[in-house]
């Protein structure tokens, strides 16, 4: 999976580049507060950074293997490809019924979707961890740094 992490750590930095572009744009902050582009700045920044530092250790471990022929290459099988196409697919449809459905909502359903399905876990894992996960990022994000969601009809 060496090269997979290259390759895929320096398309997900590429992506992150892509939306901190776009969230260059907003307001950064005001006097008091942060603005509408403090979250997403942030977020693309660390998006860049932990996808640099998978492609590097992919880099590095490709270095390896030259010095190395006996080193064990580990290869993605038919069923970690399935997981990662079914994760893909999800993650596109949560993103086309959020803005009908609203934020929370979405980002609870496609949680419990991966937990449940994708990674497998207990029922009661899967139902705390999205639980705890959905309101953390509402309350940090949508209380504490008042950045706008897309709310459905439940208004949230």
């Amino acid at each position: 999976m060496r090269r997979a992490d290259l390759i895929g750590g320096v398309l997900v930095a590429l992506f992150f580049g892509a939306a901190l572009w776009e969230a260059s744009s907003f307001q950064y902050g005001t006097e008091f507060a942060p603005g509408p582009g403090f979250a997403p700045i942030w977020l693309s920044v660390l998006g860049i950074l932990i996808a640099l530092a998978i492609a590097v250790g992919g880099w590095r471990g490709m270095q390896r293997t030259k010095t190395q022929p006996g080193a064990n290459e580990v290869a993605l099988d038919r069923s970690g490809l399935v997981r990662v196409a079914v994760t893909l697919i999800a993650l596109f449809g949560m993103i086309a019924v959020t803005p009908w459905l609203g934020f929370v909502p979405s980002i609870f359903v496609f949680l419990l979707f991966l937990t449940l399905f994708v990674q497998r876990l207990s029922v009661p894992t899967a139902i705390g961890a999205s639980v705890g996960t959905v309101l953390f990022v509402y309350i940090v994000f949508v209380r504490l740094l008042d950045v706008p969601i897309p709310s459905g009809p439940l208004g949230f």
